[in-house]
């Protein structure tokens, strides 16, 4: 069955409705949500996308990325997203940042980056045809990372983490 997701003007007012293939297929707005986990000694989770993945397989992405079905509000999909993914339930998150980027031709999203906090007992099970595999990196581990080969992370999630941490970034944040 087809995924149906909103579509949005650059300001976030909803327009209607459409297909995932119809929105990538197209320059239509629509929405998206983003996460951030972090575990108790502050490393940030971050997935490998499976190779299986149509765009950027094989690439660092976000603790979850997910796009926001229509009907749902950005929180509702990032929960929803967060147990697809990665089987986590009942992790409080926080919005830190709502914002406007071109993730690729014709895919242009309006997205919500959320982030949280593991406990040490939280048992991950991962979603194998989304995601190859998962790590903990230091945020120093990261800025190397990104410093030596940008493309090892998914578009969205390189420009996602230099805003994080303070570095020139695409990301235009919206109100």
């Amino acid at each position: 069955m087809p995924e149906n997701l909103y579509i949005v003007d650059k300001y976030d007012n909803v327009l209607g409705s459409a297909t995932r293939q119809e929105i990538h297929n197209s320059d239509m707005w629509h929405r998206g949500i983003h996460i951030f986990l972090f575990n108790t000694a502050g490393h940030i989770l971050l997935q490998i996308r499976s190779s299986r993945k149509d765009k950027f397989p094989n690439t660092f992405d976000c603790s979850v990325s997910e796009h926001v079905m229509f009907g749902e509000s950005y929180e509702q999909a990032a929960y929803r997203g967060m147990n697809e993914e990665l089987g986590i339930e009942n992790i409080k998150l926080k919005p830190l940042l709502k914002f406007r980027m071109k993730y690729g031709p014709h895919d242009n999203m309006i997205s919500t980056l959320f982030k949280g906090e593991l406990d040490d007992n939280v048992k991950i099970k991962i979603e194998s045809s989304e995601i190859q595999s998962i790590v903990f990196l230091s945020l120093d581990d990261v800025k190397i990372m990104l410093a030596k080969d940008e493309r090892k992370f998914a578009p969205w999630t390189r420009e996602l983490l230099k805003w994080y941490l303070k570095l020139p970034s695409k990301v235009k944040k919206i109100d």
